[in-house]
């Protein structure tokens, strides 16, 4: 047998082997074709690589962080228009009672990430509570 048909044999039985290794390496590991092998180039003598990761449960995190962080922004906002509201009535009723409640609700809506709702509502409600006890000792 030539030298040249040994190499040719040689090389095709460390294909063979490395597709083999391959196969083996995804039924013990259960991972499928679209995650990332990083342990497969890995250095033994430098820093760890992070270990092999699923893409597709790696997006569908994303995705679910993404959607909790939508719900909290529309909790934020009806919370914020709620003291807008409350704030607008204690100029026409229960100053004392809306306008420290519209305060409040303002703090807290301000805090959760409203700020535009939450200024206006803090400012509202101590317009009302100053005119209220302003105007309260004039008409007493």
């Amino acid at each position: 047998m030539s030298d040249h048909r040994k190499r040719g044999r040689a090389r095709s039985q460390a294909a063979a082997k490395s597709r083999h290794d391959k196969e083996r390496l995804h039924k013990q590991s259960g991972l499928y074709d679209s995650d990332e092998y990083a342990a497969e180039i890995a250095s033994t003598f430098g820093p760890s690589i992070q270990a092999p990761v699923n893409v597709r449960e790696s997006t569908k995190l994303r995705m679910e962080s993404a959607t909790d962080g939508e719900r909290t922004q529309d909790k934020s906002r009806w919370l914020g228009y709620t003291a807008l509201a409350v704030s607008v009535l204690s100029m026409f009723m229960f100053p004392t009672l809306f306008g420290s409640a519209a305060i409040v609700l303002g703090g807290i809506s301000y805090m959760k990430g409203m700020k535009a709702l939450g200024v206006w509502s803090v400012i509202l409600g101590l317009i009302s509570l100053a005119g209220y006890f302003l105007l309260l000792p004039l008409y007493s």
